[in-house]
């Protein structure tokens, strides 16, 4: 579990501070390094500065405990939990648990206990122990767990206390002393070792604390998951035709497929633009060629489409047919040698599909060859295979005449001229 656990204590000279940290890492230099600390008192004093106590997991995690953690953005964020933890963040019991959230630093369970002291300000001594994480939902799957253990932790410190607070005052009374003298100097705040009596104290949390962050790792384990692997965990169907689909991107280094610029050349511009927008819209072409072979031409207007060969194949044939050209019927014949005469009784509309424009777009670019061209189309043709099974999914649910509909083709960036692109590519191609 990627968090820091830290006890700290409420100094009479110097206010709340840390005192002891646990943390793993997997850099050896934090086993070695010496701690920063820039106060000097028996109270705020640990293990040392140049103490760390280490213990390794078998798949090479190290747990440290320190005085202070090596990075200094991370020690003023536990100093902060240990102010706050003491100070405010405590319940009304003034025992327990307290969560609280920041998005820009990080997120902290506290746990506020007190412990008897004879030498302390109302014989006793305030102490927190928290936990620091960035990942808000698994603090809060863990604070259940965790907090029992803390509860535990501040129980085991509290009944080492007590035997070592009964024994001095059945020597000497502490509140029949001060309130005969009135004395009230404090002097400076003693150590853990001092108040439980107990030399390895910081052995035992080290141990308390490792545990915590190996078990927290143990209980919940974060997964990421990549989009394929979401969308095939929640909707496997989706896989199929999508960009995530095997070798989707794959462009085929077919000889017999003519470059789009050559086909632009052969056809002129304007029949080759007819073609383009019957392709994308679903209008059947039929070729009639004699000098100029016909294979070539249809799987050219194959790949216009995201779909295997044999789904083309039954909407883009060719051959010497006599069929009447319909506005679902474009026939391109080949009028002379190597010219083209389109027959197709639709038209054009005044605004094309999206799609339409930008492989018209890619075309005339000439930075891009003709291999960088063909992979453009096909992630332009991924991308609005994408919107489609979009559209399909929502329409499956909520009907196309839905407001929720209307708002999710303005997101997709979806205008009026896609909708026969669009109607055409959901009827055909997705499932």
């Amino acid at each position: 579990m990627n968090a820091i656990i830290g006890l700290c204590h409420f100094c009479e000279a110097h206010g709340p501070r840390p005192l002891f940290c646990t943390f793993t890492t997997d850099k050896e230099e934090n086993t070695t390094d010496s701690s920063k600390c820039s106060v000097e008192c028996s109270g705020c004093t640990s293990l040392g500065p140049e103490t760390v106590l280490v213990s390794r997991d078998d798949d090479g995690t190290i747990f440290c405990s320190r005085e202070s953690v090596p990075n200094t953005e991370i020690n003023t964020f536990l100093r902060q939990a240990a102010i706050r933890s003491i100070t405010c963040e405590v319940s009304w019991s003034k025992e327990g648990g307290v969560i609280y959230f920041s998005d820009t630093q990080g997120h902290v369970l506290s746990f506020t206990f007190q412990v008897q002291d004879t030498r302390a300000r109302g014989l006793k001594r305030w102490f927190s122990i928290v936990v620091l994480m960035k990942d808000k939902m698994l603090l809060l799957n863990l604070t259940p767990m965790l907090s029992e253990h803390m509860q535990k932790i501040s129980t085991e410190l509290q009944q080492l206390a007590e035997v070592v607070f009964n024994k001095e005052q059945s020597i000497c009374s502490q509140r029949a002393l001060r309130l005969k003298t009135g004395r009230n100097d404090f002097g400076q705040s003693r150590s853990l070792i001092q108040l439980t009596g107990d030399e390895n104290v910081y052995k035992k949390l080290h141990s308390h604390f490792t545990w915590m962050l190996r078990t927290g790792a143990l209980t919940y384990s974060e997964t990421l998951y990549t989009s394929k692997d979401l969308i095939n965990k929640i909707y496997p169907k989706g896989i199929k035709r999508s960009i995530f689909e095997d070798n989707a991107c794959l462009v085929n280094d077919n000889n017999e497929c003519m470059p789009l610029r050559a086909l632009e050349n052969l056809l002129t511009k304007s029949v080759f633009r007819i073609l383009l927008f019957c392709a994308l819209t679903g209008v059947d072409i039929r070729v009639n060629s004699h000098s100029t072979n016909a294979t070539n031409i249809v799987k050219s207007l194959q790949c216009l489409l995201p779909v295997p060969n044999d789904v083309v194949r039954r909407k883009v044939c060719s051959g010497d047919v006599d069929i009447v050209p319909t506005s679902k019927i474009c026939i391109l014949e080949e009028i002379g040698n190597s010219n083209f005469h389109c027959k197709w009784s639709g038209s054009i509309p005044p605004k094309c599909p999206t799609l339409m424009i930008r492989i018209e777009t890619a075309i005339s670019n000439k930075i891009f060859n003709d291999a960088i061209l063909h992979q453009h189309v096909k992630s332009l043709q991924l991308e609005w295979l994408g919107i489609a099974n979009t559209l399909h999914s929502a329409i499956s649910s909520s009907g196309c005449k839905s407001e929720a509909i209307s708002k999710l083709k303005q997101t997709l960036g979806v205008m009026q001229q896609d909708e026969i692109l669009l109607n055409y590519w959901i009827n055909t191609f997705c499932i």
